[in-house]
């Protein structure tokens, strides 16, 4: 066998492998339609508990249902946020990253609305996309986490109830997005509401996080 040979065997393998690793991202990537058919297009009206919720999301600051989370020591970036088809309880999916596009969405979608439905008992859906708002096709992204600023913001989307109790002030209010441990219930099945975590303010969002792409494939370097 020529040298020439060897070379053009070489060359051809690394088409081949190319060829195939793309394929495999392909068939690996779930495609915008198996992740919009988690979305709603339904009216909702979020409280300010709601809201709360949904800035601790973006925050990365939530209970952690699946290991025990020391979360001042992790980073946490939001993935999707599912909520009930009331507005009434909320359910976070994050990455252990300061970039959620570490991670892979495989089943995402899916995984967070089925583990809402079960803190809610009723149907869920994604509220929201990393940090854009996918309900009912809004598709607006929210970074501020200022709270008076966040109620003006679905206000005007439309999507906040002007009847929701008024517990939050600018005193308090850094004190329950930053809560960091709370005497709430485990028990999915409990009728204390006020005891509950995802839909009681005073009760952390109850979450679960995924490791990086980079992590599940062995690496080491820190995302």
């Amino acid at each position: 066998m020529t040298e020439n040979t060897i070379i053009i065997k070489m060359i051809n393998m690394k088409k081949i492998i190319s060829t195939l690793a793309f394929i495999f991202i392909l068939i690996s990537s779930p495609t915008k339609s198996q992740i919009t058919k988690y979305f709603s297009s339904s009216k909702i009206n979020l409280d300010e508990t709601a809201v709360i919720n949904f800035l601790r999301y973006l925050e990365g600051n939530f209970y952690s249902e699946d290991v025990p989370l020391n979360r001042a020591a992790r980073i946490m970036s939001p993935m999707f946020y599912a909520i009930s088809e009331d507005g009434k309880v909320g359910y976070g999916w994050f990455c252990n990253s300061h970039l959620n596009s570490a991670c892979s969405e495989d089943f995402t979608a899916y995984r967070v609305v089925e583990f809402c439905k079960e803190y809610a008992k009723m149907n869920c859906s994604i509220f929201a996309h990393g940090n854009q708002i996918v309900w009912n096709n809004i598709n607006r992204s929210i970074n501020n986490k200022n709270f008076n600023e966040s109620v003006n913001f679905f206000q005007k989307l439309d999507v906040y109830d002007k009847n929701s109790s008024t517990k939050i002030t600018e005193e308090n209010f850094l004190h329950y997005l930053n809560l960091n441990f709370d005497n709430c219930n485990d028990n999915k099945n409990s009728s204390k509401i006020n005891k509950f975590r995802g839909s009681s303010i005073d009760c952390l969002l109850p979450g679960r996080y995924q490791p990086t792409t980079n992590d599940m494939s062995g690496g080491n370097d820190y995302d």
